[in-house]
Order: structure tokens, then C-alpha cells, then sequence
């Protein structure tokens, strides 16, 4: 028999992914991210997508999320530019309290899953209860 009443889902993921893939934007802090870098058998080049370029940490690249005077369009073209000089860097996205979210003329959400290789959205706390699963590599 059919079920009538809503069900009780959470926004939260449940499970977390043991490696980010491509198209599917993984959740993880900053200090997160740095530790299991560590641990994988050859380190990617890494890029932070964020306000500042003194927001990255220390042999990471910087694109630029907001520019002064530059439209949605000009920041997701950077980034597209960004896609073909570096295709195989991994993007990061500053998403950290007090960091202003990347100028983007679609749905954020939409342009990650469309970036065509690792994404880590990169976030203050605790990575469990945002709308991407969290980034846990097993021991």
C-alpha cells in the first residue's frame, strides 16, 4: 500500500564519501581538508575559489569569487578559464563564516556540479549537517 503522509527526511547527508569525484562537491573544514590531502598517495593542486587570495593556504592557487566591478558572468568565465588552464587541479570553495560566497549568475550548487573534477566546499565547522556530503577518507 501506498504511503500518504510526508516523510520525515532530513537536509542533511547521513553518510559521508570516502573520496570527493567529479561533478559531486564534497563538504569538509579547511583543517579537514589539509589532513587528508596529506594522506593521499600523490597531492593534487589545489585552488581556492574565495574573496582574498590571503584566505589560501600556503601552495594553493587563488581564484578570485568576487571581483569589484565584475558581473556573475565574468567571475563563472574566470573560473571556466580557470577549468581548461589547470585540468587536473582540484577546486575548492571558500564557504567559511565571514567569507562572502562566490558571484555566480547560476545556482552555486549548479556550477559545482558542473566544474568536471574534485570539488571541496570548504565551510567553518563542523562539515555534517551542510547540503553536501561531508569528505572522510577511511583509516
Amino acid at each position: 500500500m501506498r504511503r500518504r503522509e510526508p516523510l520525515d527526511l532530513d537536509n542533511t547527508w547521513r553518510h559521508s564519501l570516502p573520496m570527493p569525484m567529479p561533478n559531486r562537491p564534497v563538504c569538509v573544514t579547511l583543517d579537514e581538508a589539509l589532513s587528508q590531502l596529506e594522506r593521499l598517495p600523490s597531492s593534487p593542486r589545489m585552488f581556492l575559489w574565495t574573496d582574498a587570495e590571503r584566505r589560501c593556504p600556503p601552495d594553493w592557487g587563488f581564484i578570485a569569487s568576487v571581483r569589484q566591478g565584475i558581473p556573475p558572468e565574468g567571475i563563472e568565465a574566470e573560473l571556466d578559464a580557470w577549468k581548461g588552464q589547470y585540468p587536473d587541479a582540484w577546486l575548492a570553495v571558500d564557504m567559511r563564516d565571514g567569507v562572502i560566497t562566490p558571484s555566480t549568475n547560476r545556482i552555486l550548487g549548479d556550477v559545482l556540479s558542473d566544474v568536471g573534477r574534485p570539488v571541496l566546499v570548504v565551510v567553518s565547522s563542523s562539515s555534517d549537517n551542510e547540503q553536501w556530503p561531508q569528505w572522510v577518507l577511511p583509516f
